[in-house]
């Protein structure tokens, strides 16, 4: 079964005093049809639902935003090689902010 390795950065923005940020990179493998990135409280974050050549189709939380889109309905989209995909969730006690980009897919 073709499995995808994405580079993973979560940027925490804090809402409370100092106001700082962390940022944080992992390197995470998921099969197709596997869940990835547990997000406490809220479950997982990403769905790895096919990998096709060098993009890898990816569905994401409902408590997730496609950071700079409007809310869309599909909550699937293609994530590639060349740029990170940025994905916003605004909910908690701080923000948060996920950036997704493939690293590479193997058979």
């Amino acid at each position: 079964m073709p499995k995808a390795v994405f580079v993973l950065t979560d940027t925490i923005y804090k809402w409370k005093p100092p106001f700082g940020k962390d940022v944080s990179t992992k390197e995470v493998e998921a099969e197709e049809g596997q869940l990835f990135d547990e997000l406490q409280k809220e479950g997982s974050v990403f769905r790895l639902l096919k990998c096709d050549g060098s993009r890898a189709l990816v569905e994401f939380s409902e408590k997730f935003t496609l950071k700079g889109h409007e809310h869309p309905r599909n909550r699937q989209i293609w994530v590639g090689m060349l740029e990170a995909t940025d994905f916003t969730y605004l909910w908690g006690n701080d923000g948060i902010t996920k950036s997704l980009k493939l690293k590479e897919i193997m058979q």
